[in-house]
């Protein structure tokens, strides 16, 4: 028994053969005597019996770990001190094998993300310039049974050849009942979502999410294509309203639901469900897509 061991023992008059159960009720004792004391001082005073046991406890538990070990080695006789040594650098070596191959896989999915990455920047920095960001918002989707929009991408430009790319977003927008102006509460604060995140330059909806969005709020006025001869002022297509700031007339919205382009492109929609057209952006989207817009609905019908 070493000395400090020996010195707890005697500060709690304590044999060192005492039962680990004598100690619990000593400790048990202090502990309700110290709860009696009537001042800090007092309180604080039996602090050095308290450490004493504690070195006590701490000691008995690593003995008993130690026995227990000895106890569980003692099936490999006198060479009990060899199998304790290989054990432990087994455990030492399983830990650092497992941590090396942890650390192995961290690299491997980092290398390959930050691969990936380089891999799909080089390709987009391949790519011709993003002319247009094209939202399709309402009760229509795309053919493509994964839900992609490659196809309608290409079909866009196939219509359009001026544009080399553009970025196509279908938002999938149903009303809750048969000719119904009500929507979805789940899909409605999807496409919030997506028009926030997205900020679309052009956006293709049907009648009601037009109503739905506010009408003219938020478009740009499309008025120079009237005013540049592409269409009439009185197209029944043209979709005119006030302005509440200035008071103005200004064209937000063209109808294309009959024209070729719309009868080109991969969407499922209901025979019935129209198609609007509008720019969202900055003026900077509102100079490219008006060029677009002329050309789509100024082209001849689907037949």
């Amino acid at each position: 028994m070493n000395e400090k061991l020996k010195q707890a023992y005697d500060k709690l008059g304590l044999s060192e053969n005492v039962s680990r159960e004598e100690i619990n009720k000593r400790f048990d004792l202090l502990i309700k005597r110290r709860k009696s004391k009537a001042s800090d001082e007092e309180r604080s005073a039996p602090e050095e019996d308290f450490q004493a046991f504690k070195f006590i406890l701490d000691t008995l538990d690593k003995q008993e770990i130690e026995e227990a070990e000895q106890e569980r080695l003692a099936k490999y006789g006198k060479f009990s001190g060899a199998a304790s040594k290989w054990e432990r650098f087994f455990r030492l070596y399983r830990t650092h094998v497992i941590v090396s191959v942890i650390a192995v896989i961290v690299l491997a999915v980092a290398g390959n993300a930050i691969y990936n990455n380089w891999q799909h920047r080089k390709y987009l920095a391949s790519l011709p310039p993003l002319d247009a960001k094209i939202m399709f918002l309402g009760n229509f989707g795309v053919q493509d049974p994964d839900g992609q929009t490659a196809d309608l991408d290409a079909a866009i430009i196939a219509q359009y050849p001026e544009w080399k790319r553009v970025e196509s977003n279908m938002i999938y927008l149903p009303r809750t009942g048969q000719d119904a102006d009500s929507f979805d509460m789940n899909y409605m604060q999807k496409a919030v979502v997506e028009l926030a995140a997205n900020h679309p330059d052009i956006i293709i909806l049907d009648e009601a999410t037009l109503e739905w969005i506010g009408g003219q709020d938020g478009f740009q006025d499309l008025s120079a294509i009237v005013e540049s001869g592409s269409l009439d002022k009185d197209d029944p297509r043209l979709k005119w309203g006030t302005n509440p700031e200035s008071g103005q007339e200004e064209l937000y919205g063209v109808d294309i639901t009959d024209s070729a382009f719309v009868a080109a492109l991969p969407v499922n929609k209901a025979e019935d469900e129209n198609m609007i057209i509008g720019v969202l952006g900055v003026d900077e989207a509102k100079d490219k897509a008006i060029p677009f817009i002329e050309h789509i609905a100024g082209g001849s019908a689907a037949q």
